[in-house]
């Protein structure tokens, strides 16, 4: 007879010992160090958004006390040494207090921002150079101090630790190893600020890592800065995000460059080389909380929606950012689209502001929660409005085009009708179908609700032209086929419509018309003689 399993249950529960809190040391192995520097930042490039993340927050902080004068303006510069290889992002920030630098800066995901309000809580996205650099150098002075802090970590020794099975398997053991610090002279130095440096940079994908180009494009999507002074819909957007508290964005300079690094956002957007689009209107929305807030704002830029925008141009697909800081990349909504394709034809930012919705620690989406999740559902709402728009267009740009058709169609039909040289029985059926063209054009000047203003003046002036020009043709009168009698003429009439209709082009079916009429008038010659 078998056992009751709730009976065995019962018996295994009350063998087990009371819980106890662990008494024995635990080791934090020296591999953590390799995924913080390598596996979680597999894009090089995002080595800058966390570099300029802590800039941020650091400015924000020097905004808060007062550092900033009227000949003072807060600001990030990236400098490169392409000779070198060596990269330097200082910002004018706070910077770190001496009595705090080596607990902060040697600290690993011992970060004192959590629960603060910054972008940056984990303590971990300063090492991500290491992944990327021979030696990544952090120095930094604070207000008051008369020294420069810096410390220095070899990326060299860090690779050597890892792969030597001997060296002590702990993690502040590696990182005492690995770390240098040392002070200097404050002398020509700003009052405050931080520094990053990296040296001996490694060469990735065409360089990205020492590309000003690849940087600046990078940066303008993702980084806290503002939109171009002339892009038209940039005050609109910038004030509705300062009513919420979302900061304009800060000056980034590389490479020595005077203009900052501003959003790619532009007033047009160059769909192929025949064709640009104007970005029309602003359209701002709102995430509604479960509680009652509103968890996050948005804006969407409407224009013809042509179809997939151009990824160079930076500004494709329904996007999200969290500290005015991107999240993701531009397809992190493309699942909620009814067509994934249909993301790549919109242009919209939702903006967390809850401190809720939290970045993973990749910043490539969001920790799930109960917030992240109504988050999501707001977003698909959005993505489903616009994914019926994005139809519509379509189906609606496939009239335009069938219209364009249409009429060249009758244009070319109505260069029959003119031809003094073309067989006069091709010339009269060509002016019936003509006759035809214009009325199903007509019809769809009128049916068509959804075509805009100027959309439908464009076909009304192009009818009314193609009207006028039918109406000066002059029919002919004179008869090919009076070679015929009557009665085959009447046949061969029949049989020349259905060539006629036959042929994708007026031009060949008037060339074919023309060498059946001459060979039945060749055979007529030979019966006769």
């Amino acid at each position: 007879m078998s056992a009751n399993p709730a009976t065995s249950t019962v018996a295994v529960v009350s063998m087990r010992s009371q819980p106890q809190k662990i008494s024995q040391s635990i080791v934090i192995g020296k591999d953590v160090l390799e995924l913080i520097t390598g596996a979680m930042y597999v894009d090089p490039l995002t080595i800058y958004r966390e570099y300029i993340q802590n800039a941020a927050d650091a400015i924000d902080e020097a905004r808060t006390g007062g550092l900033y004068a009227e000949s003072l303006i807060p600001r990030i510069d990236i400098q490169l040494d392409l000779s070198e290889r060596t990269i330097r992002i200082r910002d004018n920030g706070t910077g770190v207090p001496s009595r705090e630098f080596i607990s902060r800066l040697a600290a690993i995901g011992g970060s004192q921002k959590r629960g603060k309000g910054q972008r940056g809580f984990r303590g971990v996205g300063r090492l991500s150079g290491l992944g990327y650099a021979q030696e990544v150098i952090f120095r930094s002075r604070s207000l008051g101090d008369t020294k420069i802090q810096e410390i220095l970590w070899s990326g060299r020794k860090l690779r050597d630790v890892l792969r030597n099975p001997a060296f002590e398997d702990d993690l502040a053991a590696t990182v005492k190893e690995v770390a240098e610090l040392s002070t200097s002279s404050g002398m020509g130095w700003p009052k405050h600020f931080f520094e990053v440096e990296l040296r001996r940079v490694v060469r990735v994908r065409n360089d990205v890592l020492l590309n000003p180009e690849e940087i600046r494009n990078y940066l303008s999507q993702v980084a806290p800065v503002p939109f171009a002074p002339e892009f038209k819909h940039g005050a609109q957007i910038h004030e509705y995000l300062q009513s919420r508290g979302i900061d304009m964005g800060m000056e980034i300079h590389i490479a020595g460059e005077e203009r900052p690094i501003y959003r790619p956002h532009q007033n047009k957007i160059k769909i192929t080389d025949n064709l640009t689009d104007d970005l029309s209107s602003v359209e701002l929305v709102e995430v509604p909380g479960v509680d009652g807030t509103v968890e996050a704002i948005g804006w969407i830029l409407h224009h013809s929606y042509f179809g997939g925008l151009p990824r160079a141009s930076g500004v494709s697909g329904l996007r999200v950012r969290s500290g005015n800081i991107q999240v993701g990349n531009a397809t992190i909504f493309e699942s909620l689209f009814s067509e994934p394709r249909f993301n790549s034809w919109c242009i919209g930012e939702i903006h967390v502001l809850s401190d809720r919705i939290i970045p993973n620690g990749r910043r490539d989406d969001f920790e799930i929660n109960t917030h992240h999740q109504n988050l999501i559902s707001h977003a698909a709402a959005i993505a489903s409005r616009l994914s019926k728009l994005c139809r519509e267009k379509s189906i609606l740009r496939n009239r335009l085009r069938q219209a364009q058709m249409i009429f060249q169609d009758g244009w070319e039909r109505l260069a029959i009708v003119n031809d003094g040289a073309t067989t006069p029985i091709v010339r009269q059926h060509y002016r019936v179908s003509v006759a035809a063209v214009i009325d199903k054009l007509e019809r769809l000047g009128q049916t068509e609700l959804k075509f805009t203003d100027q959309e439908r003046t464009l076909i009304i002036e192009q009818v009314a032209k193609l009207r006028r020009h039918y109406a000066e043709a002059k029919p002919s009168r004179k008869s090919a086929l009076s070679f015929l009698p009557e009665r085959k003429r009447k046949m061969f009439i029949e049989m020349l419509q259905v060539v006629l209709e036959a042929c994708d082009s007026p031009q060949q079916a008037s060339a074919i018309a023309k060498r059946i009429i001459d060979r039945a008038k060749r055979a007529k010659k030979k019966r006769v003689s």
